[in-house]
């Protein structure tokens, strides 16, 4: 089994939770985080003035999935995640990582 941590733009959440639901993932979590990348600030201007903001609102998804289904939904995260065709700086990262125990605490005891 494989963990899969995405974090994406905000406004791309609906478009990847349906894509995930489409390929049958069973469950998912879904959050709202903030952070920064390599820029660390985005530029913006609010009535006129400019403004910094060093932290970033980004939506963050949480998907523990066997490995037959990894490929299929990390190809669907990136596709509907991407902005245009080759993708901006800022559209988010994936992370899979190995999952070695997974218990559902409905049937322990």
């Amino acid at each position: 089994m494989k963990k899969i941590d995405a974090i994406v733009r905000a406004e791309k959440m609906p478009h990847i939770k349906e894509r995930l639901r489409e390929l049958g993932v069973a469950g998912m979590t879904i959050s709202t985080v903030m952070g920064w990348s390599k820029t660390r600030e985005l530029h913006l201007q609010w009535r006129g003035l400019p403004v910094s903001y060093d932290l970033i609102q980004r939506t963050k998804f949480e998907l523990v999935l066997p490995d037959s289904q990894v490929k299929e939904a990390v190809e669907a995260i990136i596709e509907s995640a991407r902005s245009g065709e080759n993708g901006e700086h800022g559209d988010g990262m994936i992370f899979v990582s190995n999952v070695d125990h997974l218990m559902n605490i409905k049937h322990l005891g």
